[in-house]
């Protein structure tokens, strides 16, 4: 009976962090690494069960955001082969280190900042698709996004779509579709790295793994279709949102910060995102009515 109740668990994560990630281009590997720590899984063998899930998943994220036209495919091979190079180093870096936290705290607040950043700019109408699209923060971003993802088990996506986003000059739903495909390179590679770091001591929780991989594909053509569906201002927003939500709660957990205190910065955080995603058609109605009526031609 618990084994049938871990294995729906796992489907169950895997669908809602699919959802998630596969609309908003980050959340699976979060939501699905938090899901087995909480299982009080080892950190090394939940980061690569998460990987290996997300190759599964990614793959037929990948398929669904290519069909329907979500994937800048220049975009997506600068940041996923560079992402491969990092997911490898990181599982290494896993396998033989135990401090690799140092940095967290300063990676979290500047991610915090590109996040208000993002929500800023498509609040007030500024948001990415205006002129050529740049890729020069690509390979960087895909390094260290790949290495993050293999270290963390949930770092590719809250480092890549906010860089990626802001920089790249990309639709959201184009920066959403690269990201996520590009991620499947990073994850196999994260699992290649793991395997060939500790091949006699790492083990991967299959049933878990298949049940997380059985909910995140099915909920990936469906995420894949969100993100076309969103408006854009909502959906760039709406990401920003999520980047701050995410490394706010990576920042918080570095300090003894008591919960009331946490859940109050969280509930402030859900008033906020509810008046950005209304602030796109407050402007809209604005600007219509600042727009001076048609004269009409005297007869």
């Amino acid at each position: 009976m618990l084994f049938a109740t871990t294995i729906l668990s796992s489907v169950a994560a895997g669908f809602v962090a699919q959802l998630v990630d596969g609309s908003l281009g980050m959340g699976f590997g979060t939501i699905t690494m938090t899901f087995l720590l909480g299982l009080g899984i080892a950190p090394a063998v939940a980061s690569a069960s998460v990987n290996v899930a997300t190759i599964a998943t990614g793959a037929v994220s990948a398929a669904s955001h290519h069909r329907l036209q979500n994937v800048h495919w220049p975009t997506t091979l600068k940041l996923g082969i560079p992402g491969a190079v990092g997911g490898f180093a990181g599982a290494w870096a896993l396998a033989s280190l135990t401090r690799l936290d140092a940095a967290t705290p300063v990676t979290s607040a500047i991610l915090i900042a590109l996040g208000v950043v993002i929500v800023w700019r498509f609040v007030k109408g500024r948001g990415a698709g205006h002129g050529p699209v740049r890729s020069g923060f690509a390979i960087p971003t895909g390094l260290v996004g790949g290495f993050l993802a293999a270290v963390g088990g949930g770092g590719w996506g809250p480092v890549t779509m906010p860089i990626t986003l802001t920089t790249s000059r990309l639709e959201p739903h184009r920066v959403v579709g690269s990201v996520s495909t590009a991620q499947v390179f990073a994850s196999a590679a994260a699992v290649l790295g793991f395997w060939m770091a500790v091949p006699d001591t790492l083990t991967v929780l299959w049933p878990v793994v298949v049940g997380m991989a059985v909910g995140g594909m099915a909920a990936a053509p469906l995420a894949a279709w969100l993100t076309r569906k969103i408006p854009t201002a909502k959906l760039g927003s709406t990401i920003g949102m999520l980047v701050v939500a995410l490394n706010l709660r990576t920042l918080l957990a570095g300090f003894a910060v008591p919960w009331p205190v946490v859940t109050g910065l969280y509930l402030a955080l859900a008033a906020v995102w509810a008046l950005v995603l209304v602030a796109p058609k407050r402007r809209a109605t604005r600007e219509a009515a600042a727009e001076p009526a048609p004269v009409e031609a005297e007869a």
